[in-house]
């Protein structure tokens, strides 16, 4: 059996962003074996083009989601959108989104610790994406965000951009001065209407780093290409 890796990528409809990109290709020349990175947004490098270049020389396909959490991309779009191109014989397993791998909490909780150290007596708001449709994303970001706490012995309070939870529902409830975590792999228009929104209950708050370039990105996706067996 011939494998091949396919990173997924969110993308954008106007362009590939560079975000990120350098991180995918430094795992690429970790592995000999064929590889591809596709964009779910967008009409260049698509997720369907890049899956039938590489149908074309692997037998089975390890689909990485550069995501975070299990929403409507990992467990509707990409599962579906590969069922309607792949061919019946080509087998492929999807790995688990990377919100819950010991990189990412390493990243947030050395982060956090720094932040708190300069920046005494706040609490810390967590914020994703969220979704609509499933609560799962919700449920691992109070998974992270339980673990923060004990870990920091500092109050985290969880909230979503879309979904349940929204942002600017929990914000306004919080007493103290806060650190804000985007839980984000870009620091992009997103973040920026997040922190707009916090803004205006929270004119002090303290913004820390995305995801975006970083390396704990890179180890997130090497830690399940690991658990994968690779």
């Amino acid at each position: 059996m011939t494998t091949g890796i396919l990173y997924v990528l969110h993308g954008r409809r106007d362009k590939i962003p560079s975000a990120n990109l350098n991180l995918i290709y430094s795992i690429q020349a970790r592995y000999d074996m064929p590889q591809a990175i596709g964009f779910l947004e967008g009409d260049t490098q698509t997720l369907e083009a890049q899956a039938l270049a590489l149908q074309e020389k692997v037998s089975h396909l390890i689909v990485i989601p550069v995501l975070l959490f299990p929403a409507t991309h990992v467990l509707w779009d990409i599962p579906k959108r590969l069922a309607a191109i792949c061919r019946p014989e080509l087998t492929y397993q999807m790995l688990a989104p990377l919100g819950t791998t010991e990189a990412v909490f390493a990243f947030l909780r050395e982060q956090l610790y720094t932040a708190t150290k300069h920046y005494v007596n706040r609490s810390i708001l967590l914020v994703a994406h969220g979704t609509k449709h499933f609560t799962e994303p919700f449920d691992e970001l109070q998974v992270i965000g339980q673990k923060l706490q004990t870990a920091l012995h500092t109050p985290v309070i969880c909230a979503n951009y879309v979904g349940p939870h929204q942002v600017q529902e929990v914000a306004p409830n919080i007493v103290n001065y806060i650190l804000v975590q985007p839980l984000f792999l870009t620091d992009g228009r997103l973040v920026h209407k997040i922190e707009d929104r916090i803004r205006d209950f929270h004119p002090n708050a303290v913004f820390l780093p995305t995801l975006e370039n970083n390396p704990a990105l890179k180890a997130a996706i090497l830690e399940r290409l690991h658990d994968a067996g690779l």
